[in-house]
């Protein structure tokens, strides 16, 4: 996959970040001189860990220990996104690793320019989640992010839209587009375990880039993690470039 970071400017990508933290909120935040602490419980990592791409503090070791000091007090692990090049500090990373900190997970950041196109006939825009939607998204999620999936899902902000492609009465494919500023960040694709490579999620990402025109956006990006190949190569496809990575850093009490 070809990476079009240097096609982005850096206010972009720092926007991009922030419409994904937007776009999929936590039930408990705080403020951490410029980091963003979030916690939900279950198992999403990004509404369970540290945004930290505005640091303006001046003892980092000090911001680290109340992290630590707010996520143990839920009974949680720390967890930090750590990005490739827009963490603050710069050598957060090593910081965390001298603290004994695992690397658990690592994330492409994918993203393309919008462009001029019309949604399929056959995709669905919903003002909120039908059963068949929840149906197959819970179906492609981890166990453990399941039960306070509908929470989470309770609190995506407006403007945003559920999409979904249905075959015979029967959703196959998901997706959950948000507006955030210039930028539309693309959820919760998924197809029904028996309608893979049909072509259904394809549908769903050109819907949701017509939506994001209609919206005035100019920007549709999404995060995935790296090991998902066929992920991957669907998002080549329809022309999402890698513009960023990040990884998660854990410690357990």
């Amino acid at each position: 996959m070809r990476d079009a970071q240097s096609e982005f400017s850096h206010e972009e990508l720092i926007a991009i970040e922030w419409a994904a933290i937007h776009a999929w909120p936590a039930l408990k935040n705080r403020d951490i001189d410029g980091w963003l602490w979030r916690y939900s419980g279950g198992g999403s990592q990004r509404a369970n860990s540290v945004s930290p791409i505005a640091f303006h503090g001046t003892d980092v070791e000090e911001a680290i220990d109340e992290a630590e000091r707010l996520y143990f007090s839920q009974s949680a692990a720390s967890r930090f996104r750590v990005f490739d090049t827009l963490s603050q500090p710069a050598d957060l990373d090593q910081r965390l690793e001298v603290r004994g900190y695992k690397i658990t997970e690592s994330v492409l950041t994918l993203a393309k320019r919008v462009g001029a196109c019309s949604s399929p006939l056959d995709v669905r825009f919903l003002d909120q989640p039908s059963d068949g939607w929840m149906e197959v998204y819970l179906s492609n999620i981890a166990a453990d992010r399941r039960p306070a999936a509908p929470s989470l899902l309770a609190l995506v902000p407006q403007p945003r839209t559920y999409f979904t492609v249905e075959v015979d009465g029967q959703v196959i494919s998901t997706g959950l587009g948000v507006r955030c500023g210039n930028v539309v960040i693309a959820e919760c694709i998924g197809t029904r375990q028996e309608a893979r490579r049909t072509g259904g999620a394809s549908r769903v990402m050109t819907a949701l880039e017509a939506w994001a025109k209609a919206q005035g956006a100019s920007i549709v990006a999404l995060q995935a993690v790296t090991t998902n190949f066929p992920a991957q190569q669907l998002y080549a496809a329809l022309g999402y470039t890698k513009i960023g990575g990040l990884h998660y850093r854990v410690r357990e009490r």
